[in-house]
């Protein structure tokens, strides 16, 4: 008797730590410029579930070449609630104000939180150009000049540019395959 009194508490548990989990909502917020990471660390303190997209992005300094966290959303940290609260939110010395559309909170669906980290999980830095290919650059002083791709490396690509005679090596972010 006693054993079955348990598993039913421990079932009444289960049920309403998923009824719980069914009612928590995604909400998005604003956050003080470049503080994306430091909102949910806060999030994370409080524990309050936060999700900050990001990417792995190689950024030079005149020393040295470095991969470094980025946000995909710069502005913006994701948090999961049952219902907002205020007193959490305001609480965050990272955050501005939760987003609204025609002045409610706007609540994201789970799956659309699950839906971005998955596409972000399967960008990366792969090269898609090959030894040949016909590209335009996207930025910088050569921006919307066309060339050919000439080396392939893990994160760089060297291209020809014929109208000027020029070799350059690019971060796969900089150019596309020209049309």
């Amino acid at each position: 008797m006693i054993a079955r009194n348990e598993q039913i508490k421990s079932l009444i548990i289960i049920c309403l730590y998923l009824l719980k989990r069914i009612s928590m909502c995604w909400f998005a917020a604003y956050t003080k410029p470049r503080r994306e990471f430091k909102a949910s660390d806060y999030f994370a303190k409080c524990s309050v579930n936060s999700y900050v997209p990001e990417h792995l992005e190689l950024r030079q300094w005149s020393d040295r070449i470095k991969k470094t966290r980025t946000p995909a959303i710069s502005g913006y940290v994701f948090f999961e609630l049952e219902s907002l609260d205020y007193d959490i939110l305001n609480s965050n010395p990272f955050t501005r104000n939760i987003v609204k559309s025609l002045g409610a909170p706007v609540k994201i669906k789970d799956e659309e939180i699950k839906f971005l980290k998955q596409a972000l999980k399967a960008h990366s830095l792969v090269a898609k150009f090959q030894y040949g290919d016909s590209v335009k650059v996207e930025n910088g002083p050569f921006k919307n000049k066309l060339g050919r791709v000439d080396d392939v490396s893990e994160n760089y690509i060297t291209v020809l540019l014929n109208s000027i005679k020029v070799r350059l090596s690019y971060n796969n972010s900089k150019i596309s395959l020209a049309q």
